[in-house]
């Protein structure tokens, strides 16, 4: 351990000793067991590590997992807790994490960020499908790729229009509904009822 750094600890007691003691080779108290998470699912993450592949974290207090750089776009640190999902479970039991949540309804929500987002800057924003993808998380919180599938969505939809310098928000048409009222003209016929007197003799 190295002076003014921080660490992530597994605190446990020493039965030799007698004594509460903490060991940083966290490796050696995870748990073996086979995982029993489901893809997607939402778990609760402890960063311990990093390495040249990315960084480890623990995962719901219990088992060990890996987050690689490639789907980290925003910054982390030892000790940060975080939420996360499960990515892959591998062959060998080893789990793949990501920090976002992926499938249709992740898209689905973010379009609707990203159009509330365009119009709440005036019908455009100076973001695409080319920018950095460290831009595209400061201002979505998303990766690109998850990006890219929204405004493609979008797109399909004829919500927006890419261009070179940002997304342009697409201005839907009022379409004036044009009725022709015509009058219609009803015959008032009056009916001809002939009444007919009854006359009553009355006799004193």
């Amino acid at each position: 351990m190295d002076k003014g750094k921080s660490y992530v600890v597994f605190v446990f007691l020493d039965e030799k000793t007698n004594r509460i003691s903490a060991s940083a080779k966290l490796d050696r108290f995870l748990s073996l067991e086979p995982p029993a998470y489901e893809v997607g699912e939402e778990v609760d993450l402890i960063i311990y590590d990093i390495t040249d592949l990315g960084y480890k974290a623990v995962v719901n207090n219990s088992h060990g997992g890996m987050i690689f750089k490639d789907d980290v776009f925003q910054k982390l640190h030892i000790g940060q807790q975080l939420k996360g999902y499960i990515k892959k479970i591998r062959s060998d039991k080893k789990i793949d994490l990501s920090l976002q949540q992926s499938g249709y309804q992740r898209v689905d929500d973010i379009s609707h960020s990203i159009l509330k987002t365009i119009k709440d800057n005036g019908g455009m924003i100076r973001v695409t499908d080319k920018s950095p993808a460290e831009e595209i998380y400061a201002r979505f919180g998303v990766s690109k790729k998850v990006f890219k599938q929204a405004i493609g969505a979008l797109y399909k939809k004829r919500r927006i229009t890419i261009e070179a310098d940002g997304i342009k928000l697409v201005r839907r048409k009022a379409q004036g509904t044009s009725k022709r009222v015509q009058g219609e003209k009803i015959k008032d016929k009056g009916s001809g009822h002939k009444a007919d007197g009854t006359r009553r003799k009355i006799k004193g």
